[in-house]
């Protein structure tokens, strides 16, 4: 037992352990691979010792050295031209913002950035990015702006900026930006310089790139999102937290189309970022919860409080504190990093307690949560050393290993419930099958009790009525009471033997489904009226039949039919006076025969009409009647796949119409 338990537990460790060494190295060997092959500080372009940036003729360049940085002025070519100015050397990525300028460390103000290039042929500048207004001068002439950099009307607007221009001996690019709105600011992002072809083929790569991205996670929360609108009997949160993961990524993601065609809301726009990107990891976070914990419920609420408050926090702040607190930013984008990374190291947690487990789901999860958090940290500490030239960033590429890693584990999941509810299905159907043969099998000896104990009461009830009526026609020592007392033995024995009747009628009919075979209604109706002619019109009324000439052919039961019809014909007989007419008739459209049996006798009234079908419900009064026979009659023309209906006007008669379905495959 020991031995087994030691095995188990070592099963349950080893392969988590394994899956999480091997995506660490490969997660490794993909940031290294991204880092020497699209990384703009690996292709930047050649600086000499003159501070001279040269930009070759083929391909593209990033230009991140040789920079000239010039805090809180805003130079232009002339300002160059008449003296020499004091400067910092620097490159692109070496100061997110002016805080290491300023003595009360304020990130925001004022700069300009100039850099000389040598080369020649007409180039294209990809700016990406410059936080967050700017304004680009080549040898003095303006190129183009993004919002207005002077302080005292400062208009941030973020926009990709791609410019084409010709290149001297030596070229002056200067660049002027303004920054009192985001916690990034200047030539944050080294520009690209190259081939117009070099630099559009760049521009649609990327662009196709995240919006791949954007549309495949779009896709996958709404299609989660709507799946679980129109989800009936069950509230699954797991969908509906995955649904949302993936509109927190595609928030997240679209960011490249809204700065290359530019976004005047500078903080609001930085919010919504860093908000979805947190709901993204609250989220996952949820699932993972809802998946390995479900029982912590305490621990889930105080989870969402902290997760949700984090997320209003990236909200707030930029809006609301940074503008009157800027110092502040110093610490709140290192501060948003950690907690990332915090977070990721508890879905990794997670994952690894679901595996300790040997709960299901968990593999996927454990390889997205390593990547995710190997990307995070990764971004986090090669920042201003690392810049995708065309592709994403790696916490973006960890945000979508988790997208990924929740769809598969949605569909492994949907399998599984799918499989069980076939089971269930399957289980469901057997007992169904079973349930109903057992109710069959009570039917029928139901039915076969009710039919001996019918036969048993037969015999004596007889012999009693039969008792009692030659004591009353011989007249045998009779006094007026004792009379009276064997005349209402009579009626007694009358009425039980009617209800046994009855009975036996009904037990009949449910004893075993009805057989149906081919039927012509006008042969049938005609042997029908050639039957009951003579025994309706001992009755007194007139007994007509109209029947169409066209054949009507329906499936029927024969004996079934015969029964029902005399049934409306024996009603109308009771409720029509000797001077009156009884008629018969067939008629037939498209689709259906119509059988009509038509009295002129003292009809029904309004509020009884509505009734005449229901059993046990009759307009006979004192004179008796069960109110079976509609009723069985209205059965049987159900069990046919018709209909019957009556109209009436009380003194002038009853038409009960019965519509049976034509047998098509017969007809002429």
């Amino acid at each position: 037992m020991k031995q087994t338990m030691k095995s188990k537990l070592s099963k349950s460790i080893f392969r988590p352990l394994l899956m999480f060494t091997g995506t660490v190295i490969l997660t490794m060997l993909c940031l290294s691979g991204i880092t020497s092959y699209d990384n703009k500080y690996i292709t930047k372009a050649p600086v000499t010792q003159d501070n001279l940036t040269i930009v070759p003729k083929n391909g593209s360049y990033a230009l991140v050295d040789g920079w000239e940085l010039y805090p809180d002025s805003l130079l232009t070519s002339e300002d160059f031209a008449n003296s020499s100015l004091p400067c910092y050397r620097t490159w692109a990525g070496e100061y997110p913002n002016l805080a290491l300028f300023h003595d009360d460390h304020n990130p925001y103000g004022i700069s300009t950035w100039r850099m000389m290039l040598a080369g020649e042929g007409s180039v294209m500048l990809y700016l990406q990015e410059p936080l967050c207004a700017y304004k680009i001068y080549v040898n003095g002439q303006l190129l183009g702006s993004s919002g207005t950099v002077s302080p005292d009307n400062y208009t941030p607007h973020v926009r990709d900026g791609v410019f084409t221009f010709a290149l001297d001996s030596e070229t002056e690019l200067l660049i002027q930006t303004a920054n009192y709105s985001h916690y990034y600011g200047g030539v944050w992002y080294p520009p690209v310089i190259g081939s117009p072809d070099c630099i559009s083929r760049i521009i649609a790569f990327r662009m196709i790139l995240y919006g791949y991205l954007f549309s495949s996670s779009l896709t996958l929360s709404l299609f989660c999102i709507v799946l679980w609108r129109h989800k009936t009997g069950r509230n699954d949160s797991v969908l509906f937290c995955f649904g949302m993961l993936c509109l927190s990524f595609a928030m997240r993601i679209c960011y490249p189309f809204i700065r290359m065609f530019g976004a005047p809301l500078v903080r609001t726009l930085y919010a919504v970022e860093d908000a979805a990107a947190l709901l993204g990891i609250y989220f996952a976070l949820r699932i993972a919860f809802e998946l390995f914990l479900p029982e912590k419920y305490r621990l889930h609420k105080l989870f969402r409080i902290l997760s949700l408050a984090m997320c209003s926090i990236v909200v707030i702040v930029p809006l609301g504190v940074l503008p009157f607190l800027p110092n502040l930013v110093l610490w709140y984008g290192f501060f948003i990093s950690c907690y990332k990374i915090l977070v990721s190291g508890l879905l990794i947690s997670l994952t690894v307690y679901g595996c300790f487990m040997g709960l299901p789901y968990t593999i996927p999860i454990l390889c997205a949560a390593t990547a995710n958090g190997l990307c995070l940290l990764y971004g986090t500490l090669t920042i201003g050393y690392y810049e995708p030239l065309v592709g994403a960033y790696p916490e973006e590429y960890g945000s979508y290993c988790m997208v990924i890693a929740f769809a598969v584990l949605m569909v492994r999941r949907s399998r599984a419930m799918a499989e069980e509810n076939i089971q269930l299905n399957q289980h469901l159907q057997e007992e169904v099958a079973q349930k109903t043969k057992h109710l069959q099998n009570l039917l029928v000896e139901r039915s076969q009790l009710i039919a001996e104990l019918g036969h048993d009461m037969k015999s004596p009830l007889t012999s009693l009525s039969n008792m009692a009526q030659i004591i009353h026609l011989n007249n045998i020592m009779l006094d007026e009471d004792t009379h009276k007392k064997i005349l209402h033995i009579e009626k007694q024995c009358s009425i039980l033997s009617e209800r046994l009747k009855s009975i036996q009628e009904i037990t009949s009919r449910t004893s075993s489904p009805i057989r149906m075979e081919p039927l012509v209604l006008n042969d049938f109706l005609t042997d029908f009226y050639r039957n009951y002619r003579p025994i309706i019109e001992l009755y007194g009324p007139n007994f007509l039949n109209r029947l169409c000439t066209r054949p009507c052919r329906v499936m029927a039961n024969q004996e079934q039919l015969f029964r029902a019809l005399e049934n409306l014909l024996y009603n109308a007989a009771d409720f029509t006076p000797p001077a009156g007419q009884i008629t018969m008739s067939l008629t037939s459209d498209e689709s259906f025969a119509y059988i009509r049996v038509a009295d002129t006798g003292c009809g029904i009234s309004e509020k009884d009409l509505p009734n005449i079908f229901k059993r046990s419900y009759t307009t006979r009064g004192k004179e008796g009647g069960q109110g079976l026979g509609l009723a069985i009659t209205r059965d049987i023309i159900l069990e046919h796949g018709g209909n019957i209906d009556a109209v009436s006007k009380e003194g002038e008669g009853s038409i009960f119409t019965i519509s049976l379905p034509l047998y098509e495959s017969a007809l002429p």
